[in-house]
């Protein structure tokens, strides 16, 4: 049984590391096929002619596969309540789109991979085992544990996104304000900018940028960049500036005199942070260094009136 374990998690990993290193390897040629499948897709529909040879030459999981997760989505989509699938979107949005789900594929993974773990625990170890109830119980607790995980998973991606977005404001709109006041246009420099760094905040500004381009007012698109970030100080930022754009105030003003901001409130919070480190300290102190040193001090002694008394 042990040995049937090992094999079996020796199997695993290194299946996932030669996984991991292919993905690498052919990370670009993924990224291009990925984006020139809607074109392909499209001009095959054209094609009906020669529908019968593209499903020969379609692999096994776009002919089987695809088809009924596209049917499992659909379900998905019509069951769950709008405010639900409209909150893990923003959730998602909040996160930086992780794997490029969707709500319907993040919930239909959060649904599938527990049962598949459990079902997977099931087969392997309760035949080979006489103690069915503790497989059936470590199987439960093993699929619970990646349920939670998924959604613990989803909110520490969006806080490490929101610290990368707030840590990185300063220089961006440093950067903007720059390209401003040199000629440029509120549009063209954000282009500008967003090209030259490479961050979360210069992705939602470049997505911001698509909205625009597809028809949306610079009002709209603000509104909703402002939204899709659960940060309450970038907020209030993106409000000032589109109060500013409405109003036809200096955006240059504007800028300087939120990056002044938001480089005082970074100041406050780490002098906030440099106070809270002392507290912080008294747990791993009394738990870990107090001991040794009583060990230490009072070790000999303690051995010494031992040995006296007896």
């Amino acid at each position: 049984m042990v040995l049937f374990s090992l094999w079996i998690c020796s199997f695993i990993f290194f299946t996932s590391i030669g996984l991991l290193l292919l993905m690498r390897i052919y990370k670009n040629r993924i990224e291009i096929g990925k984006r020139i499948a809607p074109f392909l897709s499209t001009q095959k529909q054209q094609n009906l002619s020669d529908s019968k040879e593209v499903l020969e030459n379609k692999s096994l999981y776009i002919r089987l596969f695809q088809p009924l997760v596209i049917k499992a989505r659909q379900f998905v989509l019509g069951k769950m309540p709008k405010h639900k699938m409209n909150e893990i979107e923003k959730k998602l949005q909040a996160a930086g789109q992780p794997l490029r789900l969707g709500a319907g594929d993040f919930i239909l993974l959060q649904m599938t991979l527990p049962v598949s773990i459990f079902l997977l625990f099931m087969i392997l170890f309760a035949p080979t085992s006489e103690e069915t109830v503790k497989i059936i119980t470590l199987a439960g607790f093993v699929a619970v544990f990646v349920y939670g995980y998924m959604n613990y998973y989803l909110s520490a991606k969006s806080k490490q996104r929101t610290k990368l977005i707030e840590k990185g404001m300063p220089d961006f709109f440093d950067m903007l304000n720059v390209s401003i006041e040199a000629g440029m246009g509120l549009d063209s420099a954000l282009k500008k900018v967003c090209s030259q760094m490479d961050s979360p905040l210069s992705k939602e500004f470049l997505s911001a940028l698509e909205d625009m381009k597809l028809g949306k007012s610079r009002k709209e698109a603000f509104k909703e960049l402002r939204d899709r970030v659960p940060s309450e100080f970038f907020k209030s930022v993106m409000s000032s500036l589109i109060q500013a754009d409405q109003m036809g105030l200096g955006i240059s003003k504007v800028l300087r005199t939120q990056t002044q901001r938001i480089r005082e409130k970074q100041r406050f919070s780490a002098k906030e942070q440099a106070m809270k480190a002392p507290v912080k300290m008294l747990i791993p102190m009394v738990l870990f260094i107090f001991p040794t040193l009583f060990i230490v001090l009072l070790g000999p002694v303690v051995v010494n009136l031992v040995m006296q008394f007896l």
